[in-house]
């Protein structure tokens, strides 16, 4: 399934701009992570306001301060991979194929201190127009949900999800 997310501008000296997003909250809906984001990325939805919408044709670069940047690139495509958690539960995953060249774990709290639950997520550059195939596990109320099993996104916005037994991963990697 693809993200968006609503584009954020930073303007120094009245002339320059600089754009960026908001990804992931923390204790008491802090910013867990922001992403700097190089304005070709950009695009319109439809109320006419600047999105960034995963995946998409760039790779994720950090600095040598930790500054996260998303510049454009042929060779890559940039993931945003969420598992929601269960209600007063925790989530957690993992990329086990291709192996992501930059990842930027974020976490989002459910409720101030989130003790309604915390969702974890990653954004994530692979090499050409790869899927990523992704375990995870969840905790708390899932409300018929599975608590564990595969993931599966592709490079056109969609996912599928593998209900399959988390001892699988030869079967998934062949």
């Amino acid at each position: 399934m693809s993200k968006t997310y609503p584009v954020k501008v930073k303007e120094v000296d009245g002339d320059l701009r600089f754009y960026y997003i908001e990804v992931g909250k923390k204790q008491y809906f802090k910013t867990h992570r922001i992403v700097w984001v190089s304005p070709s990325l950009l695009t319109k939805n439809q109320k006419g306001e600047d999105v960034v919408k995963f995946p998409l044709r760039a790779r994720i670069v950090i600095t040598e301060k930790g500054t996260i940047k998303l510049v454009p690139s042929d060779s890559h495509t940039t993931y945003d991979v969420f598992v929601p958690c269960g209600y007063r539960g925790e989530a957690r995953l993992e990329i086990v194929d291709p192996v992501p060249e930059v990842k930027v774990d974020y976490v989002q709290y459910e409720s101030e201190r989130g003790s309604l639950g915390v969702s974890a997520g990653v954004l994530a550059t692979v090499t050409g127009e790869a899927p990523i195939k992704v375990r995870y596990q969840r905790s708390g109320r899932l409300y018929g949900a599975p608590s564990q099993g595969f993931m599966i996104y592709l490079p056109n916005g969609k996912s599928e999800d593998l209900e399959a037994d988390i001892d699988d991963l030869e079967d998934l990697k062949a």
